[in-house]
């Protein structure tokens, strides 16, 4: 999932509006960058990022940090469990590890291309109808503000283009 995450994390600050935005993006993006920074270092193995016993330590760590900071116990479960979020929709999008020497799972919508884009950009307007409610009334007639999602789309609309086989070796022959 790409865009689907920047979503998720849009859904939670709509249903926690206490929440900060700068703090879900990176949150929802958690095991994703995790794997990036690995990656970088030599280290490329996505049990210690995207397993279901890494997602849930790093949701575990980030929530209880983020409950002894603010003391808000329901925006600590809220901040938890979009950390979890990356590993189920990861599941629908791609295949991931389960646990260390455990099995790989997942829907595999990223060998659909087409499908994958429907199903995120689906997530993504989801996320947006909620996320906007916690805008005040006249901030949500305002034009602008529906740029958000339609800028998602097209990021994710971009990454689906990148993936195909014949855009991906097009870009890979630009000087």
């Amino acid at each position: 999932m790409y865009a689907g995450h920047a979503a998720l994390a849009m859904l939670a600050k709509g249903a926690r509006p206490r929440l900060p935005l700068w703090l879900l993006v990176p949150v929802a993006f958690a095991p994703d960058w995790i794997q990036w920074v690995m990656e970088a270092f030599g280290h490329s193995n996505p049990e210690y990022s995207h397993s279901l016993l890494s997602v849930g330590a790093g949701a575990s760590i980030v929530a209880l940090g983020y409950l002894v900071v603010t003391r808000q116990g329901g925006d600590a479960l809220a901040v938890w469990l979009l950390y979890i979020s990356h590993w189920a929709a990861d599941f629908i999008t791609g295949i991931k590890p389960t646990w260390p020497g455990g099995p790989q799972v997942g829907l595999g919508l990223y060998a659909h291309p087409f499908w994958d884009c429907v199903v995120e950009c689906a997530v993504i307007v989801a996320a947006w109808l909620v996320y906007r409610r916690s805008f005040g009334p006249a901030l949500r007639r305002r034009i602008g503000v529906a740029l958000v999602p339609l800028g998602l789309i097209a990021l994710q609309v971009g990454f689906e283009l990148i993936q195909t086989p014949e855009i991906r070796a097009a870009v890979r022959e630009l000087p």
